[in-house]
């Protein structure tokens, strides 16, 4: 039976976290580029997951919080869509140019939207919604525009595995929306998607011959601790109360900041060049974020 959201819109605490999420994300960019110099990418996924989890657990037991309540079954599937969501993105990376597989992950709130429509109550797709999402969307395309080209039949392989790599995602978040909100903790959520990715990770990563570790110096090992406390830990627990508590559709929306606040992160710490695109982009994102949540 489906779930209704408990909240119909956003309020300011929800609107604070998110755009902190999304900060932390875009800055996760720079990490994830940093760490993958030394540590491949779908290994370091699940040293990721590895860190998180053994956080977790830790901070549950302390708290007398049971580690398996319930509903084990849907938090494996969460945990496989999770995994297959990351291998299907850093795969689209072999093949595509890292501004296509952006732009194509970032297509992932439409999904929400739609899957949301579909399969959840009280979260339907409007004229309104539909606006909102597209003048966003055209914000990130306006961003990253410039690193496109032609697509060859490799790059159009990326693509579509970038594009499945956004299906994957938004079919996590409605699944754990449709089955785990309402039966566990938002604890639980985080540590059944950590703790059964962790040997799908690592298995994927043999099956792709990944050298599992180039070299190791302290920015890299501070960049993947980064990924594993603050992004895979804090960050998704917060993300996973976030979707316990409001409408899919409308928390989906402002991920559209993170590609922004990447361009900011590496425009700080790279020294990557600001631009009026840059502008232009979060202009319309945030338009088109207001657009969609907009009482």
């Amino acid at each position: 039976m489906n779930q209704p959201s408990v909240r119909e819109i956003l309020d300011i605490k929800a609107v604070v976290l998110l755009t902190l999420l999304c900060m932390a994300w875009g800055f996760n960019a720079v990490a994830m580029k940093v760490g993958n110099t030394g540590i491949a990418p779908i290994f370091c996924a699940g040293i990721r997951s590895v860190i998180a989890m053994v956080g977790l657990a830790v901070w549950m037991r302390i708290r007398h919080i049971p580690l398996f309540p319930g509903s084990v079954l849907d938090g494996v599937i969460v945990g496989i869509l999770f995994g297959l969501e990351f291998a299907a993105l850093f795969s689209s990376l072999l093949y595509t140019s890292v501004s296509s597989a952006w732009i194509l992950l970032y297509s992932t709130p439409f999904f929400h939207a739609i899957g949301a429509h579909y399969f959840l109550a009280g979260d339907r797709i409007t004229v309104q919604k539909t606006i909102g999402l597209v003048l966003a969307f055209i914000g990130i395309i306006v961003l990253l525009s410039k690193h496109l080209g032609v697509p060859s039949l490799t790059g159009l392989l990326g693509d579509m595995l970038a594009l499945t790599a956004a299906m994957l995602w938004a079919a996590t978040t409605i699944w754990i929306k449709r089955r785990l909100v309402g039966k566990v903790s938002p604890h639980h959520t985080l540590f059944y998607q950590t703790v059964f990715s962790i040997p799908l990770l690592f298995l994927l990563s043999t099956l792709f011959r990944e050298t599992p570790v180039h070299h190791l110096n302290a920015l890299i090992i501070s960049s993947v601790l980064f990924q594993g406390i603050v992004i895979a830990f804090v960050s998704y627990l917060v993300w996973f109360y976030l979707v316990h508590d409001y409408p899919v559709s409308r928390l989906s929306s402002f991920t559209f900041l993170t590609p922004v606040f990447a361009a900011l992160s590496g425009a700080l710490f790279l020294q990557e060049p600001l631009t009026l695109r840059l502008t232009i982009s979060l202009v319309l994102v945030s338009i088109g974020i207001y657009v969609v949540n907009r009482r």
